[in-house]
């Protein structure tokens, strides 16, 4: 281990100090490295099996769909936050409602009692002592102002996480409509890819059972070696077949030849030994003509 962590420093140096000497930029080496890692990558990502690819593929997408829900949490928290600041908001609009209309009874009240200076007024079936009075008169308009700026903050947050809520269902409607896109496509490839992987498995088959060995194949080489075999043989049983009419003829003349010697020889009264070879080998002559007997030119004949 320790070797190679010192040629890969002694190589790595020596590779630093070239481009150092050659007046190279270091950060072309770095997009050396970088180009040639990419490369290395996608190297082993085209060696990896179809089925690690599938798997990690399914993975992806359930990764995808996790997202996705986990959004669609997170949009239901905002609903709910929604749904509770727009209940906030109400609240303060009926408490703003309520208070407008008694600072609205309360204003001919008061408005009598400082033009007629009196020290008491009565408001809402019981007297108050006009300072007090107007203490709370002067309290409830506070009031009135600081919530008035309250619900108005609460309306624009209201609004605005509307308006995101909003958003987000198109956003997650978008994602879900993809992401089922996306899964029927993987599918749908899938499908090809199987249907591509028999029909090319069917076509090899087809390939391998029409095709005709060539002669630089063995079962072509035996091929070949066995048609110039049955050629030899039915060249040399054609030879054969046409010297077999001459012998015969050959034997036909013998035949003929110790037929004639035969009865020459009976007819003579001497009997001779049939000499096949003789007969063949002698030229044929005619024998001279000698008177016979009746009988003996009838046989002739």
């Amino acid at each position: 281990m320790k070797l190679f962590l010192k040629i890969t420093a002694t190589v790595v140096a020596l590779l630093l100090g070239t481009f150092v000497i050659a007046g190279r930029p270091l950060r072309e080496l770095t997009g050396l490295f970088a180009a040639g890692a990419d490369v290395a990558v996608d190297s082993a990502i085209d060696q990896i099996p179809t089925e690690v690819r599938d798997r990690k593929l399914d993975h992806d997408v359930q990764q995808q769909r996790q997202q996705l829900t986990d959004h669609q949490v997170a949009l239901n928290l905002s609903r709910r936050e929604l749904d509770s600041l727009a209940e906030q908001v109400q609240q303060l609009e009926e408490r703003k409602g309520r208070r407008q209309r008694l600072l609205a009874e309360a204003y001919p009240v008061l408005q009598q009692a400082t033009v007629e200076n009196r020290a008491e007024v009565e408001f809402a079936g019981s007297k108050h002592a006009l300072a007090d009075f107007q203490r709370n008169l002067d309290a409830l308009l506070t009031e009135d102002e600081r919530e008035t700026r309250v619900l108005g903050i609460r309306k624009e947050g209201l609004q605005k996480l509307q308006a995101s809520v909003t958003d987000g269902e198109r956003a997650l409607v978008d994602m879900r409509s993809a992401l089922v896109a996306l899964e029927q496509e993987i599918e749908l490839l899938r499908t090809r890819r199987e249907q591509a992987e028999l029909e090319g498995k069917t076509l090899d088959m087809v390939s391998a059972v029409a095709a005709v060995p060539g002669s630089s194949s063995p079962v072509g080489a035996e091929t070949e070696r066995l048609r110039q075999d049955v050629g030899k043989m039915e060249a040399g049983n054609e030879a054969r077949r046409a010297a077999v009419p001459a012998a015969g003829s050959k034997n036909v003349v013998a035949r003929d030849w110790e037929r004639l010697e035969r009865l020459k020889a009976i007819h003579g009264g001497a009997e001779v030994t049939p000499k096949v070879e003789a007969a063949v080998e002698a030229p044929a002559v005619p024998a001279p003509a000698t008177p016979t007997p009746a009988t003996g030119g009838e046989i002739i004949k």
